[in-house]
């Protein structure tokens, strides 16, 4: 009587452990699906940083090597108009890592003053040898002339160092002196820019010309035509 039990009991088990088997068997198939860890990129990244490391070295290595060959350069402290004398007031000096041969060392600050601005030379910015009269003022064969304007007799937006002009007799309607560079430009009123009361300049023109410009400057019967702006001075 115990025997078909038993038998039921036997398939009972055998199907349990059967389920168990195909359960095992779906799990391992399962992570055998999985990805593996890219454990072979990991001594890429050590290589990686490693280089970034000895490369980070090398430019801070390379950046302190430039900054200990800097050089102190002078500057302008402000603003150097054209034609203006230079002065101590005007200099101070900052490092710079540069190779040009016509910047101008602090150490040879003694040898700049005095020395004339042939152009602007802007606040900030490094002096240069290219920025400065060759020889003294006035050259070779030229003279510097004063003259007085009222207003009417000159461009209405004024004159500026570096401009050149022709100068004209009023009476006759004549050129009288022909490219003449202006030195030094001052309103009368005393106020920048404001022209309205007329102008005195100094004239850079040829020795020939400078006693008869004189002359019909104090007759009052000269006028100045612009020629050409902003010129080096000496190269008007």
């Amino acid at each position: 009587m115990s025997q078909p039990q038993d038998g039921q009991m036997r398939r009972r088990r055998d199907r349990d452990a059967r389920g168990l088997s195909s359960t095992r068997a779906q799990r391992e198939r399962a992570a055998s699906r999985l990805p593996s860890a890219p454990r072979e990129r990991r001594p890429l990244l050590a290589a990686l940083a490693v280089l970034l490391i000895v490369g980070g070295a090398l430019l801070a290595g390379l950046l302190a090597t430039r900054a200990d060959q800097r050089v102190e350069m002078l500057v302008a402290a402000r603003t150097v108009e054209a034609g203006q004398v230079i002065t101590d007031a005007d200099l101070v000096s900052t490092p710079v890592s540069s190779t040009l041969s016509t910047l101008i060392p602090a150490s040879r600050a003694d040898e700049l003053v005095g020395q004339v601005a042939r152009v602007e030379i802007a606040e900030g910015q490094l002096f240069d040898t290219s920025q400065l009269l060759s020889t003294a003022l006035p050259g070779a064969g030229t003279q510097v002339v004063g003259i007085s304007l009222d207003n009417g007799r000159f461009p209405a937006g004024g004159v500026a160092a570096g401009d050149v002009v022709n100068v004209v007799d009023t009476t006759s309607g004549e050129v009288t002196v022909d490219g003449a560079q202006v030195l030094t430009a001052v309103p009368t009123s005393g106020s920048e820019d404001d022209w309205t009361s007329g102008c005195v300049l100094s004239l850079i023109v040829d020795g020939a010309d400078a006693a008869a410009l004189a002359t019909a400057s104090a007759g009052g019967n000269i006028a100045v035509a612009l020629v050409a702006s902003d010129q080096p001075i000496g190269e008007g």
